[in-house]
């Protein structure tokens, strides 16, 4: 019986969130609890520490991992905290070398390589999907098993990366176990989901489907692939029925990006959360393309309260060489037919687009105050490893591919039309110009009045808003300030 610890590195709120930090999302890893649960299953003992979602430092990260005397160590990590995983990774180091640290998630996945080249910390990349791979690291580990046996790995061999074929992706999702929650001190009344995207507590998410078919530049699918696999609507409502009896949650975020793609499931799903009476409510991620008035309404009698769509840009000619595969109008048109449902919708927006300019952002500023959205999320293009983006950024604009500033809050990629410092102010002036307004305004207070209980969540995102748009305001005029007293 092997003993290993999951790590998701130390990342403090404000690291991940800016100026937004008071309204930023505290959930633990579903792919962590995922993995725990899996290792748990095949007879091993398995610990998380939760450092980002729990808020911990270094030192007290290392505490817990030493505590547990693993003889493994999984880490976590997307490109923007791959830097604490390896500095975390190598404190453990420091203090017991004998302990083997593995490193998986999106961004080892798309450059292994470079990766473990610069991080002689980690001593085994898990490339892909990670259950099958780190159970058979562990097998391998225990029984002093060679690691050139092991599907899906990158490892250090005299010196040398040796790169294993890929483990092929599982096929029945549904084999896999639950997430090990309970393994997560004070779940769920320690996390909480971003303010404006819970309507009730208790609330915690889950990723129903795995994969991506679509072509979108700045998207990366290495880790799931271009294949599209769901877990049954069978096992989504054991889920969600043992998040209900067991944990008291009273909300379900689904996060993955295609939730609405396979509609029978969608359907099947909705007809037995109203056939059983399970009281929960519960939002998704949409295509635009994808929703008609009939599954709209459904999905609101079965408890959906609000749709996030991609949008990305108002701009129809950004939107064809994003090769998003939605027109304008198919956004405006899911939109009403949301809103005609009663689901309230967000929308996803990325400034920075190869070939933007100051007329396409003020036209995407226009489109979203336009439409009958209800909330927004504004970021700016960060060309993660694996992208697209990634691949041509130089040929449209500066690229700065120093991972720890790709954290979807620094400008690491400004078109060569405009400056980031033009970036900066037109997300500041979006959102401004979007929340800003006597709608919204409205929305939110009803949205208070119907659920007090969420009152606090609420004021607190809308005091971050106030500090990201009012602090930049002030910041921007204490510059051109400068600017003339030394011109």
């Amino acid at each position: 019986m092997a003993s290993i610890v999951l790590v998701n590195p130390p990342v403090s709120l404000e690291e991940r969130y800016g100026r937004l930090s008071g309204a930023g999302s505290t959930l633990p890893s579903i792919g962590l609890l995922g993995l725990a649960a899996v290792v748990r299953k095949a007879g091993h003992r398995v610990k998380i520490v939760e450092a980002a979602a729990s808020n911990i430092s270094y030192d007290e990260s290392l505490q817990q991992v030493l505590d547990f005397k693993p003889n493994l160590v999984g880490f976590t990590a997307v490109t923007s905290s791959i830097y604490k995983a390896a500095k975390l990774s190598k404190m453990i180091k420091e203090k017991n070398p004998e302990i083997k640290v593995i490193i998986g998630g999106p961004h080892v996945t798309a450059v292994p390589e470079e990766t473990m080249s610069r991080f002689p910390e980690f001593d085994i990349a898990a490339i892909g999907e990670g259950e099958e791979v780190l159970k058979n690291i562990i097998s391998s580990s225990e029984n002093n098993g060679r690691l050139n046996n092991v599907h899906g790995i990158l490892f250090r061999k005299n010196n040398n990366l040796v790169k294993t074929e890929l483990h092929p992706l599982i096929k029945n999702l549904d084999e896999l176990p639950f997430p090990a929650w309970d393994l997560i001190d004070n779940f769920p009344w320690g996390f909480k989901p971003a303010s404006f995207k819970c309507k009730r507590l208790p609330a915690t998410y889950i990723i129903s489907a795995r994969g991506c078919p679509h072509l979108c530049i700045f998207c990366d699918t290495s880790v799931f692939s271009r294949q599209y696999r769901a877990f049954s609507a069978e096992y989504m409502i054991e889920m969600i029925k043992v998040l209900k009896t067991d944990y008291g949650i009273r909300e379900i975020l689904f996060e993955d990006d295609t939730f609405i793609i396979f509609k029978k499931r969608l359907i099947q799903l909705c007809e037995t959360l109203i056939k059983e009476k399970i009281d929960i409510t519960w939002s998704c991620n949409g295509r635009a393309n994808a929703v008609k008035p009939d599954i709209l309404k459904l999905m609101k009698k079965a408890g959906c309260w609000q749709i996030s769509y991609g949008i990305e840009s108002g701009d129809p000619e950004i939107l064809e060489f994003s090769r998003k595969r939605i027109k304008v109008e198919q956004m405006t048109q899911a939109l009403e037919w949301s809103h005609e449902a009663g689901i309230l919708t967000k929308g996803f927006f990325i400034l920075g687009f190869p070939n933007e300019t100051e007329d396409t952002l003020k036209r995407t500023i226009d489109y979203a105050k336009n439409s009958c959205l209800d909330d927004v999320s504004v970021s700016k293009m960060t060309p993660f490893p694996g992208s697209e983006m990634y691949r041509i950024g130089e040929k449209y604009g500066h690229i700065n591919k120093d991972w720890e500033k790709m954290n979807l809050l620094d400008a690491v990629f400004v078109p060569f039309k405009l400056s980031k410092e033009k970036l900066d102010m037109y997300q500041n002036k979006f959102l401004k110009e979007f929340y800003l307004r006597p709608v919204i305004i409205k929305t939110y207070l009803l949205r208070l009045i119907k659920n007090p209980g969420n009152i606090k969540g609420i004021l607190a995102g809308f005091k971050a808003f106030l500090n990201t748009v009012f602090s930049f305001q002030i910041q921007t005029q204490r510059i051109s300030w400068l600017k003339k007293d030394y011109s």
